[in-house]
């Protein structure tokens, strides 16, 4: 019976990030998402990396944000849920909140 009404109280995946977006910062690619990439992952994923890409596979690269939104929902399984990109770790906390802010809201991911 609880998890009944549980399940009726959860909103819909779309829902929920609308409103959770709603009192968020404005995060861009121009004032996040570039200097995020460039500072945490460009150095293995980069089209222009071709020596040391540490494992990076081919094609994986966010020199663009139409690069990252191609990958969106593996750099949220890697960065936010797994935690194991990049290696080494090394985020800062806020850092990992803004990704989250620019993957949600600004690219759409649930």
């Amino acid at each position: 019976m609880i998890l009944f009404l549980l399940a009726c109280a959860t909103p819909a995946a779309e829902d929920t990030s609308e409103a959770w977006c709603a009192d968020k910062p404005a995060v861009e690619w121009d004032n996040f998402g570039h200097g995020f990439m460039t500072t945490y992952c460009t150095s293995c994923h980069s089209v222009n990396n071709t020596e040391s890409r540490y494992g990076a596979p081919e094609g994986v690269d966010f020199d663009s944000e139409a690069d990252v939104a191609t990958q969106a929902d593996r750099v949220r399984a890697r960065t936010l849920d797994a935690g194991d990109m990049p290696l080494g770790g090394g985020v800062y906390e806020d850092d990992l909140y803004f990704l989250d802010i620019y993957l949600t809201c600004t690219l759409g991911l649930p």
